[in-house]
């Protein structure tokens, strides 16, 4: 088989509109369109945990109109009342908590007194009144 003189040049030429046409597609994707180059970061915020404090619901068959209990009927333990009396106060330590009454507007509740502590907040310490029954914070001084 004989080949005409220049064959060479030819196939040189033919590798190279080959190779050519592969550098074009590559870095300029004709049938792609050109791509999207606006980025959005989704900045993600964080809000901090609020813990919901311990409630139970209250049983009182007594026929009275208020709901409170007095002379120490708790529902509540006294490391929940220390747990509902540092949510609202973050940073503070709490002290030795004790049982106790209160009266508002009339009506007596028996409440924890948590007595807690943080020497770098103003005021430096607080005492909370915690509602023995449904875990509420009923006063504090």
């Amino acid at each position: 088989m004989d080949l005409k003189e220049g064959w060479e040049i030819k196939a040189l030429i033919g590798v190279g509109v080959v190779v050519l046409l592969i550098i074009i597609y590559a870095y300029f994707v004709p049938f792609l369109g050109t791509p999207d180059t606006n980025t959005t970061q989704n900045q993600v915020t964080t809000t901090p945990v609020v813990p919901v404090p311990f409630s139970q619901p209250i049983n009182n068959n007594s026929t009275s109109n208020n709901n409170s209990t007095v002379n120490g009927n708790f529902t509540i333990t006294a490391d929940q009342a220390i747990k509902i009396a540092l949510n609202t106060n973050q940073g503070y330590s709490a002290g030795t908590t004790t049982q106790g009454n209160i009266i508002i507007n009339g009506t007596t509740y028996s409440v924890w007194i948590v007595p807690i502590n943080n020497p770098n907040a103003n005021p430096p310490s607080k005492t909370i009144f915690v509602d023995g029954v449904n875990g509420k914070i009923l006063q504090t001084t």
